[in-house]
């Protein structure tokens, strides 16, 4: 600037001297004073002049820049190819080496020095440097308050510390000039993504003596941003990984109070269930003593009312927690909907009857048996059923059946139809949520408020739908349960009940069954059936057989001594490679697990306890040459119509029952939980063939309690109950 006046001044001085000889030669010089004042004012007009031309000079250069941009150099191009290879950097130090290595080569000086933020605190330090300064000079030290980073952050661009004038903040200019001054500092370029500041590249005065071309800047300054970009990319990735580690650590935390949710509900219903059994048993005893006085009578009729009360409480609680927790299995099987029907109207026709109520059922003709979960079908319509009674004052309650067929789908529908109060308009949501049956319970009728809620949950869980099919009407409800089934066998009603086609013809089939009376029952079952029977009692037998002989069909129970059903196939298929017989696997375990199991063993059926016609049939048959299922238990089955055929039957089955229950009783003494849980298992084969629902029922919580590692202490109560039931006359599952 100083050489820029002094240029200035001499040109002023050639025209005052100019100005003064022409004068002269006119003879009138000029004064002291007009000759300085000539001077100084040519001086002023030269200056001006002269800034004004530098001025439209890069006006113009910048205009022309912009209308007509060059082609980058080589250099520059490099440079901005360089953020591609920013993933290959294992950290961000070796990063920011590897472009302070790109600079060094390619800007045009020789002072470079990259400042970041630290990842604790505010400060920023030197990482990398290529500079002739000392490391004393070099570590300059800012914070996250020093104006010039506010500044920054609020703004971030380029900054040409030569090009900068007052007219920015002055706490910044200083912060400015301060760099400037200590390190020698040209040109300022961020480091930054999202308004945030990581860091800053400070570059030395260009080794060209025209300064900073805008093209270099602006290349320079998208580097600055794509290295924010990149420490953004990462600071996102390990914030993403730090929460998916706390939402696994919370996943865990979930999966175990669940499992803990799911061993409370199973030891809380056990709890509560034997005392509440203990009370029915006794309070049905004492009603039956004679010679009781009216008083007694009266207190018996109110603890049995108590009773029922309290069932009618906590049952329906404890299968709604169990919903909750996703405790629900069911089985699927064959059945005849209309015999559901007949049976669910003679199941409620005493309750009707008390109160005055008609209660009948429209029945529609079914060709064929269906197969699906059946027993959770009965317990919604029970619910129903109980409900239209309890909530209908005169007149009658009505059971409609209608479904759509196609192929061999099913999509039923069964309606329950009343002719009480009807139910509001605001009503309808709340009577299928928990606990909202006082509002619609206007006489003080005994229940939990949890039956319609339950009943819809399971249909959804079933792929089902339960509704109230006329919402606001004055008078009378209809609900409806929508379900669907499959197709099953053809029903002939001329068919006697225990003919069974011979499917199994001119087969040799192998059993495998640890219980003897299993094996007698399902002999009997398959030889009518046409097979020809080999029986073993273990696993290692089974093996031998297979080796040694040949059959058709093996059919192997899953829980055996020596080796189990599942062993046995696996080891029979390292060995065999070519016509093997067909594999059934059968076992009173349905779990997913155990059928999953079961298949990847070898195994090409698996089949739910009991072995019956209709199920062997189903693998062997078509569906038209299926036989008529047997409604009861297979003991009556095989008996047919012969009475000593089917007394002998159950002499055998007893005696059976009670030598597995002597050895329950004996393994639980000696607390050998492996032993009890082989023992139960053959009880519940055995309870199977009988289709006893108490035995059932008393198993299936035993083997809850097993699985929660219950002490067998807590199940003695339970096996007691058990020797009670081997006389029980079998009635419907549903009962």
């Amino acid at each position: 600037m100083l050489i820029h006046l002094i240029l200035c001044a001499c040109v002023a001085s050639v025209y005052l001297i100019g100005v003064s000889h022409y004068f002269n030669t006119l003879k009138t010089p000029l004064s002291t004073n007009y000759t300085l004042m000539h001077g100084i004012s040519a001086f002023l007009v030269i200056v001006s002049i002269y800034w004004s031309v530098s001025a439209l000079k890069c006006q113009v250069e910048r205009i022309l820049d912009v209308m007509f941009p060059s082609e980058p150099t080589t250099e520059l191009t490099e440079l901005k190819e360089l953020p591609a290879t920013f993933s290959e950097c294992d950290d961000n130090q070796s990063l920011l080496n590897l472009v302070l290595n790109v600079l060094n080569q390619i800007v045009p000086t020789h002072d470079l020095t990259i400042l970041k933020k630290e990842i604790k605190g505010s400060n920023y330090c030197v990482v990398a440097k290529h500079s002739k300064s000392a490391d004393s000079q070099l570590h300059h030290v800012l914070t996250s308050n020093d104006p010039l980073i506010e500044s920054l952050a609020n703004n971030p661009r380029p900054i040409v510390i030569n090009k900068v004038s007052k007219g920015i903040h002055s706490s910044a200019y200083q912060s400015l000039i301060h760099l400037r001054d200590e390190l020698n500092l040209s040109l300022l370029i961020p480091i930054f993504s999202n308004q945030q500041i990581y860091g800053l590249i400070l570059l030395g005065p260009p080794c060209k003596t025209q300064g900073w071309d805008y093209q270099t800047t602006a290349v320079l300054f998208n580097l600055g941003a794509q290295i924010g970009n990149h420490f953004r990319t990462l600071e996102l990735e390990a914030l993403v990984e730090l929460r998916c580690a706390e939402l696994k650590q919370r996943n865990q935390q979930l999966e175990k109070a669940h499992i803990e949710k799911r061993n409370l509900l199973t030891s809380f219903s056990h709890e509560i269930r034997n005392p509440l059994n203990g009370i029915i048993n006794i309070s049905q005893l004492l009603a039956e003593e004679k010679g009781l006085t009216n008083t007694q009578s009266e207190l018996i009729n109110y603890l049995i009312s108590c009773k029922q009360h309290l069932e009618q409480l906590i049952i329906p609680t404890l299968d709604y927690s169990s919903l909750e927790a996703g405790i629900y299995n069911c089985t699927e099987e064959s059945f005849d909907v209309n015999v559901i029907i007949k049976g669910l109207i003679a199941m409620h026709s005493k309750q009707a009857a008390r109160k005055g109520l008609q209660l009948n059922c429209d029945l529609t003709e079914v060709t064929h048996t269906w197969f699906g979960p059946v027993t959770p079908l009965r317990q919604i319509l029970i619910n129903l059923i109980s409900n239209a009674i309890k909530f209908t004052g005169s007149g009658s309650v009505k059971l409609q059946l209608s479904y759509k067929q196609h192929e061999d789908n099913i999509n039923a529908t069964f309606s329950v139809k009343d002719s009480g109060s009807g139910i509001a308009l605001n009503q309808q949501d709340a009577i299928f949520r928990p606990l909202s049956s006082g509002s619609l319970n206007k006489k003080n009728q005994p229940g939990s408020g949890v039956g319609l809620s339950i009943s819809r949950r399971i249909a959804q869980t079933l792929h089902g739908t339960l509704r109230l099919k006329n919402p606001g009407a004055v008078s009378g409800s209809v609900f409806e349960l929508t379900l669907p089934f499959k197709l099953g066998t053809a029903i002939n009603v001329n068919t006697r009940r225990n003919k069974t086609q011979a499917v199994l013809n001119q087969k040799c089939v192998l059993l495998a069954d640890d219980m003897d009376f299993n094996r007698y029952a399902y002999r009997i079952l398959l030889e009518r059936m046409g097979a020809t029977v080999v029986e073993v009692s273990n696993g290692e037998q089974a093996l031998e057989k297979l080796q040694s002989e040949k059959f058709d069909v093996v059919i192997l129970d899953i829980n055996m001594p020596v080796k189990s059903g599942i062993e046995v196939a696996q080891e029979y298929f390292l060995i065999s490679t070519d016509n093997h017989p067909l594999f059934i696997a059968y076992s009173a375990l349905t779990d997913t697990e155990t059928v999953k199991n079961c298949l990847s063993a070898g195994f090409s059926h698996f089949i739910e306890k009991p072995l019956t016609a209709d199920k062997l049939s189903s693998l062997f048959n078509s569906k038209k040459d299926k036989s008529c299922p047997p409604q009861g238990s297979l003991l009556d089955y095989l008996g047919g119509e012969n009475a000593d055929k089917v007394a002998q039957l159950e002499l055998r089955y007893r005696r059976s029952y009670t030598q597995g229950l002597t050895e329950l009783v004996q393994v639980t003494k000696r607390r050998d939980q492996s032993a009890i849980r082989s023992c139960v298992h053959k009880l519940r084969g055995l309870a199977c063939l009988q289709k006893n629902p108490n035995v059932m029922k008393t198993l299936d919580e035993i083997t809850l309690l097993i699985a929660a590692n219950t002490a067998p202490d807590e199940y003695t109560q339970l096996i007691n109950q058990l020797t009670t039931y081997v006389t029980d006359n079998p009635v419907p599952i549903s009962n």
